[in-house]
Protein backbone atom coordinates (compact mmCIF):
# COMPACT_ATOMS: atom_id res chain seq x y z
CA UNK A 1 0.00 0.00 0.00
CA UNK A 2 1.31 3.45 -0.90
CA UNK A 3 1.88 5.60 2.21
CA UNK A 4 1.23 8.78 0.26
CA UNK A 5 -2.28 7.65 -0.62
CA UNK A 6 -3.04 6.78 3.01
CA UNK A 7 -1.93 10.24 4.11
CA UNK A 8 -4.20 11.88 1.57
CA UNK A 9 -7.16 9.91 2.82
CA UNK A 10 -6.38 10.84 6.42
CA UNK A 11 -6.07 14.52 5.49
CA UNK A 12 -9.44 14.39 3.69
CA UNK A 13 -11.07 12.70 6.67
CA UNK A 14 -9.60 15.36 8.98
CA UNK A 15 -10.91 18.14 6.74
CA UNK A 16 -14.42 16.63 6.85
CA UNK A 17 -14.18 16.33 10.63
CA UNK A 18 -13.03 19.96 10.98
CA UNK A 19 -15.82 21.06 8.63
CA UNK A 20 -18.44 19.21 10.72
CA UNK A 21 -17.10 20.79 13.91
CA UNK A 22 -17.24 24.23 12.24
CA UNK A 23 -20.84 23.68 11.14
CA UNK A 24 -21.86 22.53 14.61
CA UNK A 25 -20.14 25.55 16.19
CA UNK A 26 -21.89 27.85 13.70
CA UNK A 27 -25.28 26.35 14.55
CA UNK A 28 -24.60 26.69 18.28
CA UNK A 29 -23.56 30.33 17.76
CA UNK A 30 -26.70 31.05 15.71
CA UNK A 31 -28.92 29.50 18.40
CA UNK A 32 -27.15 31.56 21.07
CA UNK A 33 -27.73 34.75 19.07
CA UNK A 34 -31.41 33.94 18.61
CA UNK A 35 -31.82 33.16 22.31
CA UNK A 36 -30.10 36.43 23.23
CA UNK A 37 -32.08 38.57 20.78
CA UNK A 38 -34.47 41.10 22.31
CA UNK A 39 -37.84 39.63 23.18
CA UNK A 40 -39.69 42.10 20.97
CA UNK A 41 -37.70 41.05 17.91
CA UNK A 42 -38.50 37.41 18.57
CA UNK A 43 -42.18 38.11 19.25
CA UNK A 44 -42.72 40.24 16.18
CA UNK A 45 -41.77 37.36 13.91
CA UNK A 46 -43.61 34.79 16.02
CA UNK A 47 -46.87 36.71 16.44
CA UNK A 48 -47.45 39.90 14.44
CA UNK A 49 -49.92 41.38 16.95
CA UNK A 50 -47.81 41.07 20.12
CA UNK A 51 -47.62 44.85 20.68
CA UNK A 52 -51.41 45.00 20.55
CA UNK A 53 -51.75 42.11 23.00
CA UNK A 54 -49.41 43.76 25.51
CA UNK A 55 -50.92 47.23 25.21
CA UNK A 56 -52.95 48.32 28.24
CA UNK A 57 -55.51 50.03 25.98
CA UNK A 58 -56.78 49.17 22.50
CA UNK A 59 -59.26 51.33 20.59
CA UNK A 60 -61.30 50.05 17.63
CA UNK A 61 -63.76 51.71 15.26
CA UNK A 62 -66.22 49.67 13.17
CA UNK A 63 -68.40 50.58 10.20
CA UNK A 64 -71.60 49.03 8.86
CA UNK A 65 -70.44 49.80 5.34
CA UNK A 66 -67.54 51.36 3.51
CA UNK A 67 -67.67 54.90 2.16
CA UNK A 68 -66.71 55.23 -1.50
CA UNK A 69 -64.12 57.76 -2.64
CA UNK A 70 -65.96 59.75 -5.37
CA UNK A 71 -62.77 60.34 -7.38
CA UNK A 72 -61.15 56.90 -7.30
CA UNK A 73 -64.07 54.62 -6.49
CA UNK A 74 -61.96 52.98 -3.75
CA UNK A 75 -63.59 51.77 -0.55
CA UNK A 76 -62.78 53.94 2.48
CA UNK A 77 -63.16 53.83 6.24
CA UNK A 78 -63.33 57.47 7.30
CA UNK A 79 -62.05 58.16 10.79
CA UNK A 80 -64.67 59.88 12.92
CA UNK A 81 -67.60 58.45 10.93
CA UNK A 82 -67.73 54.97 12.46
CA UNK A 83 -70.95 53.27 13.54
CA UNK A 84 -69.48 51.89 16.76
CA UNK A 85 -66.43 52.25 18.95
CA UNK A 86 -64.94 49.59 21.20
CA UNK A 87 -62.33 50.10 23.87
CA UNK A 88 -60.38 47.19 25.39
CA UNK A 89 -58.51 47.79 28.62
CA UNK A 90 -56.14 45.42 30.38
CA UNK A 91 -56.58 45.62 34.16
CA UNK A 92 -53.60 44.92 36.39
CA UNK A 93 -51.73 43.40 33.48
CA UNK A 94 -54.06 40.39 33.11
CA UNK A 95 -57.85 40.70 32.80
CA UNK A 96 -59.22 42.46 29.70
CA UNK A 97 -62.52 44.38 29.79
CA UNK A 98 -64.49 45.86 26.90
CA UNK A 99 -66.57 49.02 26.68
CA UNK A 100 -68.69 49.43 23.56
CA UNK A 101 -70.88 52.28 22.28
CA UNK A 102 -73.63 49.74 21.50
CA UNK A 103 -74.25 48.75 25.12
CA UNK A 104 -73.86 50.06 28.63
CA UNK A 105 -71.26 48.83 31.09
CA UNK A 106 -68.03 46.89 30.73
CA UNK A 107 -67.72 43.14 30.15
CA UNK A 108 -64.88 40.65 30.45
CA UNK A 109 -63.20 39.62 27.21
CA UNK A 110 -61.27 36.48 26.40
CA UNK A 111 -58.17 37.20 24.26
CA UNK A 112 -57.17 34.38 21.91
CA UNK A 113 -54.08 34.18 19.69
CA UNK A 114 -54.13 32.11 16.54
CA UNK A 115 -53.15 33.20 13.05
CA UNK A 116 -55.13 36.30 14.02
CA UNK A 117 -55.85 38.04 17.31
CA UNK A 118 -59.38 37.64 18.68
CA UNK A 119 -61.17 39.53 21.46
CA UNK A 120 -64.16 37.33 22.34
CA UNK A 121 -66.99 38.37 24.62
CA UNK A 122 -70.15 36.49 25.42
CA UNK A 123 -73.26 38.59 25.87
CA UNK A 124 -76.76 37.12 26.31
CA UNK A 125 -75.78 33.88 24.58
CA UNK A 126 -74.28 35.70 21.63
CA UNK A 127 -70.59 36.07 20.80
CA UNK A 128 -69.22 39.50 19.95
CA UNK A 129 -65.82 38.99 18.38
CA UNK A 130 -63.26 41.52 17.27
CA UNK A 131 -60.64 39.91 15.05
CA UNK A 132 -57.44 41.74 14.19
CA UNK A 133 -56.09 40.34 10.93
CA UNK A 134 -53.40 42.68 9.50
CA UNK A 135 -51.13 45.63 10.08
CA UNK A 136 -52.36 48.60 8.02
CA UNK A 137 -49.81 51.24 8.97
CA UNK A 138 -46.34 51.24 10.54
CA UNK A 139 -44.50 53.99 12.36
CA UNK A 140 -41.74 55.10 9.96
CA UNK A 141 -39.19 55.56 12.75
CA UNK A 142 -39.71 52.42 14.86
CA UNK A 143 -41.35 50.16 12.23
CA UNK A 144 -43.90 49.25 14.93
CA UNK A 145 -47.44 48.67 13.70
CA UNK A 146 -49.67 51.54 14.80
CA UNK A 147 -52.89 50.77 12.92
CA UNK A 148 -54.43 47.33 12.47
CA UNK A 149 -57.15 46.00 10.17
CA UNK A 150 -60.01 44.46 12.16
CA UNK A 151 -63.57 43.23 11.86
CA UNK A 152 -66.36 42.93 14.41
CA UNK A 153 -68.77 40.02 14.17
CA UNK A 154 -71.83 39.15 16.22
CA UNK A 155 -73.04 35.56 16.03
CA UNK A 156 -74.11 32.44 17.93
CA UNK A 157 -71.36 30.09 16.68
CA UNK A 158 -69.84 28.51 19.83
CA UNK A 159 -66.98 27.09 17.75
CA UNK A 160 -65.38 30.52 18.10
CA UNK A 161 -64.10 29.42 21.52
CA UNK A 162 -62.26 26.41 20.00
CA UNK A 163 -61.53 27.50 16.43
CA UNK A 164 -61.64 31.30 16.27
CA UNK A 165 -59.49 31.52 13.12
CA UNK A 166 -61.75 29.15 11.21
CA UNK A 167 -64.94 30.92 12.33
CA UNK A 168 -63.42 34.29 11.36
CA UNK A 169 -62.56 33.03 7.88
CA UNK A 170 -66.09 31.66 7.40
CA UNK A 171 -67.95 34.73 8.70
CA UNK A 172 -65.58 37.51 7.70
CA UNK A 173 -67.76 38.69 4.80
CA UNK A 174 -70.67 39.26 7.23
CA UNK A 175 -68.60 41.17 9.80
CA UNK A 176 -68.30 44.93 10.11
CA UNK A 177 -64.95 46.28 8.84
CA UNK A 178 -62.84 48.56 10.95
CA UNK A 179 -59.46 49.23 12.44
CA UNK A 180 -57.77 49.22 15.84
CA UNK A 181 -54.82 50.97 17.39
CA UNK A 182 -52.98 50.60 20.66
CA UNK A 183 -52.64 53.71 22.73
CA UNK A 184 -50.33 54.55 25.54
CA UNK A 185 -48.06 51.57 25.00
CA UNK A 186 -45.04 51.67 27.30
CA UNK A 187 -46.53 54.67 29.13
CA UNK A 188 -47.80 54.70 32.68
CA UNK A 189 -51.51 55.38 33.05
CA UNK A 190 -52.25 58.84 34.45
CA UNK A 191 -54.28 57.43 37.37
CA UNK A 192 -51.28 55.39 38.53
CA UNK A 193 -48.80 58.25 38.58
CA UNK A 194 -47.77 59.58 41.96
CA UNK A 195 -48.69 63.24 42.52
CA UNK A 196 -45.98 65.81 41.86
CA UNK A 197 -44.45 67.44 44.95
Amino acid sequence: MDSRLGGAQTSSAMNKSVTKVGIIRGIVLLLALIAGAPATAQQSTAFPFEQLVRSPMVHCAFYRAYDIDPQSGQRLLVEGRSDSLTHYQRHRGQRVRSIDTRRSGAVDVHVVRGRYLHYIERTAGMYVVTTVYACLERDPQSDMCINYGAVNARHFDARVLREPDKVFEELQALAEPGFCDHSFIHLQEAANRPPRP
